[in-house]
């Protein structure tokens, strides 16, 4: 499926030109989701920047963050694109420790809110979304390492279930289970795609299924969310809890086109509403329209990223954009799931339009590394393109050499003529 002979990265002056070269359709859509979301922060947060007084009552607070982190991103993603993935590999391992230690800290000096430890700085860094770079990352570079390895007992099954139960664990004490949940399905992903036993595979993800069953129903917190969940599974307008009636409502009122930009009502009674309803309120402002231009950009992306991944010239770039494209889109699918009432709330917010600054700063890293690989996909082929090329012309050379020496009569020849 993918070959580990590569063609030497020594720069050519074709793979110069293609420097700045990627999948355009992976940019199209993220740029699409990028200008929504940044749309749908000002929309649901103006009122309650406004109400909290912050920046001397300024409806716009939210925004202005949102955005000077945006800006941090792009910047990331075109410095990241001056590199050959491959380059990434060893310092996967420093990404990982720093996300180790800071997922330590966060639950000794973490800021708590609403019983919960995930934020450090004020709230300013969430680590594990951190985590979740790191993550693929790391374990995208050590099961490319491992070969036919990863089949066994001691190399593959035992090492990964200890490194992803050490890191979903963590996370668990926050307590952040719906995160821990999302990070084991791309890691148990990864482990299936790069060629793991079956048995090993099935066995990893029952137990893996059985714990979070076991965390859920001893943990108060999450109980309550799966028993709200089942009423308003049932009636989604008529349910005790605010949160889940005011999103069923935003998305019943919308209708087609929408009230317009900046019309939605259900958001001055949402709870987090530019956080966890961010795609509620946009369906109300932006209609059944809106919302189908949101997960249209979400399947593109993720059909380009599957793309990119078969197109890899090696298992690491193909399970690091696995691994991205996994990510992005069960995490898209996860938060759209809750705001239709399909699942208990997560608490997982919308990639690219929810607001937060080191969600939005984590997804474009991976995007980058989406764009890295794609790119280095057109590179191999158009090198591999042009090395036939060379072949096939020096092949016809040689056959007009051999014709025009067949047409030259020898010296013999030409004595017997003249005699």
């Amino acid at each position: 499926m993918i070959s580990s002979n590569l063609i030497p990265r020594k720069e050519s002056p074709i793979a110069k030109k293609l420097k700045v070269q990627f999948d355009v359709w992976i940019a199209l859509a993220v740029m699409g989701l990028l200008i929504a979301g940044m749309i749908a922060v000002y929309t649901t947060s103006y009122d309650i920047a406004y109400r909290s007084g912050l920046s001397n009552f300024d409806p716009a607070y939210y925004f202005r963050r949102q955005f000077f982190f945006l800006c941090l991103g792009l910047i990331v993603v075109a410095v990241s694109l001056q590199f050959d993935y491959h380059q990434f590999r060893t310092p996967s391992l420093y990404v990982m420790g720093v996300a180790l230690i800071l997922l330590v800290l966060v639950l000794i000096f973490g800021v708590d809110r609403n019983g919960a430890r995930r934020w450090l700085f004020t709230a300013s860094i969430q680590p594990s979304e951190l985590a979740k770079l790191a993550m693929v990352l790391y374990i995208s570079y050590w099961l490319s390492t491992k070969g036919d390895r990863v089949k066994s007992i001691s190399y593959g099954l035992v090492p990964f279930g200890v490194m992803i139960g050490g890191i979903c664990g963590l996370i668990m004490l926050q307590p952040d289970v719906s995160t821990a949940a999302l990070i084991g399905i791309i890691a148990v992903t990864l482990f299936f795609l790069s060629g793991a036993n079956l048995l090993h595979f099935l066995g990893l993800g029952g137990i893996a299924a059985a714990g979070f069953l076991v965390v859920i129903r001893v943990s108060d917190y999450a109980f309550n969310r799966v028993i709200l969940w089942q009423a308003a599974f049932v009636n989604p307008i008529d349910v005790e809890q605010l949160q889940l009636r005011m999103i069923a409502m935003s998305l019943s009122t919308g209708g087609l086109l929408g009230k317009g930009p900046g019309h939605g009502e259900i958001k001055y009674f949402l709870p987090a509403a530019h956080t966890d309803g961010t795609f509620a309120v946009w369906g109300e402002e932006f209609g059944f329209i809106g919302c189908m231009f949101i997960i249209l950009s979400f399947v593109l992306l993720a059909w380009r990223g599957i793309v990119a991944a078969q197109r890899a010239r090696d298992m690491y770039g193909y399970l690091l954009a696995m691994g991205v494209t996994v990510w992005i889109s069960m995490q898209a699918l996860l938060n759209i799931a809750v705001v239709t009432s399909t699942i208990p709330n997560t608490g997982i917010p919308l990639p690219f339009m929810a607001y937060g600054g080191t969600s939005l700063v984590m997804n474009l890293c991976a995007v980058a590394l989406l764009l890295n690989v794609s790119r280095d996909a057109r590179i191999g082929r158009t090198l591999r393109q042009g090395e036939f090329a060379v072949r096939q012309s020096d092949e016809d050379s040689g056959v007009r050499r051999r014709d025009r020496r067949s047409r030259l009569s020898r010296p013999s020849s030409r004595r017997n003529v003249q005699a």
